[in-house]
């Protein structure tokens, strides 16, 4: 593995655990604030008052801030030691057959031909079976859903949710199986057809100046002083947005803090 890589991926993993680590923290907070019981601020506030969650989240600013610092130094790694040019990946016989079957012509070989058009029927009907299981399978979930008798009240929360899960997961489940076998087809179908697909190509067609212009702007949005461009500008307006909406003169960040305030004590039954 080149330096530059392993320089990325140490880097990487420091900042996910640094991630994992702040992400604790937090936990850490609110299950405190939470067991703590009723605090001086409590006392005055209340427990969940904007001033007692605002000490708290005082405590978590040092920790927050070297964590935005390591972002920008990670931005900065990454510019300094860009990934080199990668091996070539092995060909996507899904990809190659879906582009060669395009351009296979009925005149080279028209009962070659029409096998493979007859054998493309089958991988169609499994397609379509494949989404109709799965619609069947969104609609039987949003039908349970829906109905409002499956929930009856906040005392018997847990056992309506054991119910939602006993009902809706298997649907959930098989039609997650039914994708991963569609998948499966899918590759072993486009291997098995290239042989026979390959002889039926023609000459390519040249490309229209809509795919010279489509192809021309990948390779400028490919180039990695653009995207580090956008990444940073991203980066920097998230910031700006971030700073703009804690301000106290927007007030946007205490009427977040009242409804998260109403829904722990109201809806959960926190407190």
């Amino acid at each position: 593995m080149e330096r530059n890589a392993k320089i990325r991926i140490a880097y990487s993993v420091f900042l996910g655990v640094f991630t994992v680590v702040v992400g604790v923290l937090f936990l850490a907070q609110a299950a405190d604030l939470y067991y703590s019981g009723v605090s001086e601020l409590g006392e005055l506030h209340g427990m969940y008052s904007r001033e007692a969650v605002g000490a708290r989240l005082l405590e978590l600013l040092t920790p927050v801030i070297l964590w935005i610092v390591a972002i920008v130094v990670g931005i900065v790694v990454y510019a300094l030691f860009p990934a080199l040019e990668r091996k070539k990946r092995s060909p996507d016989d899904v990809k190659i057959y879906a582009r060669l079957s395009r351009r296979a012509n009925t005149e080279r070989d028209p009962e070659a031909f029409a096998n493979v058009r007859r054998l493309e029927k089958i991988r169609l009907a499994v397609r379509l079976v494949s989404a109709a299981f799965c619609l069947l399978a969104a609609v039987m979930c949003i039908v349970y859903l829906a109905n409002t008798a499956n929930f009856t009240s906040l005392a018997e929360l847990s056992s309506d949710v054991l119910r939602m899960v006993a009902n809706v997961l298997p649907w959930v489940g098989a039609a997650l199986l039914v994708l991963i076998g569609e998948a499966v087809f899918e590759v072993v179908f486009a291997k098995k057809m290239l042989p026979k697909v390959k002889p039926l190509v023609g000459p390519a067609p040249s490309p229209t100046k809509w795919e010279t212009g489509v192809k021309k702007a990948a390779a400028a949005i490919e180039n990695k002083y653009v995207i580090l461009g956008v990444r940073c500008a991203l980066f920097v307006l998230a910031v700006v947005f971030i700073v703009l909406g804690a301000l106290p003169a927007n007030g946007g960040a205490h009427s977040v803090l009242i409804k998260a305030i109403n829904i722990c004590t109201e809806c959960i039954g926190l407190g």
